[in-house]
């Protein structure tokens, strides 16, 4: 853990609380935070960020774990309250009249979708696919390449 450095370590908790929040476990068979690897992709993203950018969702990470108590009104970190719980803040907070708690709430569910849809699983739940090859691409996605024409031929 300390090969990340100071503050990425004070921050990890925080993305795995957040991931976990945002798209837990579930009974539907959509991947969840874990089979996506939400933790470890989050910091690699972080990792190929540009310093200032990188500063900010650490910032981001470590403001929603330490100031838990004024967001929530508890007691205690932010990863150390129940998945009920944080998915309830953070609903909260999308929805509130307040402003910067509603920029707070989408900047974390913006930053943890963009991870979780990028993920190889999610993407073939969804049913994404192409209508050409890009052999270059690393992910490999379902590729239709008649779709095109059955969407011209239907009415």
């Amino acid at each position: 853990m300390s090969e990340h450095g100071f503050w990425m370590n004070r921050a990890l908790p925080s993305i795995a609380a957040l991931s976990e929040a945002t798209f837990p476990e579930n009974d539907i068979g959509a991947p969840d935070w874990k089979s996506t690897r939400m933790l470890e992709r989050t910091v690699e993203y972080l990792d190929e960020l540009p310093p200032a950018q990188r500063r900010l969702l650490l910032a981001l990470f470590l403001f929603v774990q330490f100031f838990a108590p004024l967001l929530v009104l508890s007691f205690g970190r932010f990863s150390k309250l129940s998945a009920e719980r944080r998915t309830s803040a953070i609903r909260g907070w999308r929805r509130s009249t307040f402003f910067p708690f509603r920029v707070l709430g989408d900047a974390v569910k913006a930053t943890t979708t963009m991870i979780y849809m990028s993920h190889p699983s999610v993407i073939a739940h969804i049913g994404e696919y192409r209508v050409c090859d890009w052999p270059s691409d690393p992910v490999k996605i379902e590729v239709r390449e008649d779709e095109l024409m059955k969407m011209r031929e239907a009415p």
